[in-house]
């Protein structure tokens, strides 16, 4: 059989040796520069090094078409009825006023008993399709509606109970208001088995950003608020919001929550670029991203947050934007029916409510069979960002559709080669990855 080079390989020196990686498998390798030629070329004087490089999907049939392949698999995964997925808001009200939030142009609202009441039965339709459920508790601030969401959580945990379907939940949370009862209830009483919590620098800037309407809540109220989620045994993960303005703080903030966190594998972290309302002269450009993570991974790294290959970004995404796939939903406090949560002010994108179900109306059509343009099909990116973000593209946010990972390569590499000087486990030749994913 003949055999090309993936067109998802990607490479980069590490000292006198080559990392590879491949996207749709996830695959690494750490090898010579003959080797690498080898694989490049698709000529091998080593038959082991090709058997791996194909097990490994570095190598695939001449005619194999990679683009449709990656596709069809999105594909697959955004029709599945295996798993439905809801997003529920109990309120767009918040405690804090971010400079940069999509949501500042929302009306505070918080659900009323009427629609309360018809969530469950909403979600419960589902149930007889699906083999799992999963519920996100967002915003606003979703714990301003926390007996809302205690109400809700123990009805549909009920539901599920007797549908015989898993149930899962998760938060996005910005933590002001996640006392030790608070946590213990939803952790152990509403099965919310991870939160999501933003932090925007050190003290000082990160209650700067923030503007907390109470003067009373501080970073070290947030502090407390993800230590009482540990402590309860949740999964935390710490996203940290990152611009030119603030990406000092980060550098300095990343090696104390290292510290404070140090052995516990239920604790994640990860920097995202900010874009938004603000300053757009601290907004990174696609030019400027890579020498940001550089430093950004290695003090990760040196906190342990990263510790293998597999903490790199180098994997293959099913589907990143969870708005593709047919039973995924957002439910706002209004009982309105949206699949994206970027576009909650936008009428246009409603299909459907909590009362009369949901509607295949444009709206939904446009979701269900997006178009796929051609620089997204050309790009070597494609398993990971599976054509991006189309609302980003539509508000014409940030990078627009792509992702900021599609522009860190360099960093990546860099990380990588800091990772095995550091003595990291990762194997140094060729590393299996997910080789279901093909």
């Amino acid at each position: 059989m003949d055999y090309k080079e993936s067109r998802y390989n990607h490479s980069g020196m590490v000292g006198d040796q080559v990392f590879l990686y491949n996207l749709v498998t996830s695959s690494v390798a750490v090898i010579g520069k003959s080797e690498y030629a080898q694989v490049k070329d698709c000529v091998f004087s080593d038959s082991d090094l090709m058997r791996t490089s194909v097990e490994n999907g570095f190598i695939v049939p001449a005619d194999e078409d990679e683009v449709e392949k990656v596709l069809a698999i999105q594909r697959m995964n955004n029709y599945s009825t295996r798993f439905a997925g809801f997003q529920i808001l109990p309120t767009t009200a918040c405690n804090a006023r971010c400079f940069y939030c999509y949501e500042q142009s929302y009306k505070p609202v918080c659900m009323k008993s009427g629609v309360a009441e018809a969530v469950p039965a909403f979600i419960e339709s589902y149930m007889d399709m699906v083999d799992d459920v999963h519920v996100t508790w967002f915003g606003g601030e979703p714990m301003l509606e926390l007996d809302r969401i205690l109400d809700l959580s123990k009805k549909l945990m009920d539901s599920a109970e007797r549908h015989g379907v898993g149930y899962t939940s998760d938060m996005i949370t910005n933590a002001t208001l996640a006392t030790p009862d608070a946590v213990r209830m939803l952790v152990h009483d509403c099965e919310v088995s991870q939160v999501q919590i933003t932090l925007d620098g050190l003290a000082e800037e990160h209650q700067r950003r923030k503007a907390y309407l109470t003067e009373s809540i501080t970073f070290d109220t947030v502090l407390a608020a993800m230590d009482a989620f540990v402590d309860q045994g949740a999964k935390l993960l710490i996203r940290l919001n990152m611009d030119k303005g603030n990406y000092k703080d980060c550098l300095e903030l990343i090696p104390l929550l290292g510290e404070r966190y140090r052995g516990l594998d239920t604790v994640m972290l990860y920097a995202a670029p900010l874009y938004g309302s603000g300053n757009v002269e601290d907004f990174y450009t696609e030019a400027d991203l890579n020498e940001a993570y550089k430093a950004i991974f290695r003090a990760m790294i040196d906190a342990g947050f990263i510790q293998t290959l597999d903490g790199l970004p180098l994997n293959f995404n099913n589907a990143t934007c969870s708005a593709r796939m047919i039973n995924n939903f957002v439910i706002d406090p209004s009982g309105d029916v949206f699949k994206c949560e970027h576009l909650l002010a936008e009428a246009a994108q409603r299909i459907g409510n909590v009362f009369e179900g949901v509607l295949f109306n444009e709206a939904l059509a446009q979701w269900a069979s997006p178009d796929v343009p051609r620089k997204c099909r050309e790009c070597s990116f494609l398993p990971s960002c599976q054509a991006g973000c189309y609302a980003a593209e539509a508000l014409d946010f940030g990078l627009k559709r792509c992702p900021h990972i599609a522009f860190i390569t360099d960093a990546i590499i860099d990380a990588a080669g800091y990772l095995l000087g550091c003595g990291s486990h990762a194997d140094r030749t060729i590393s299996n990855g997910r080789k279901d994913r093909r």
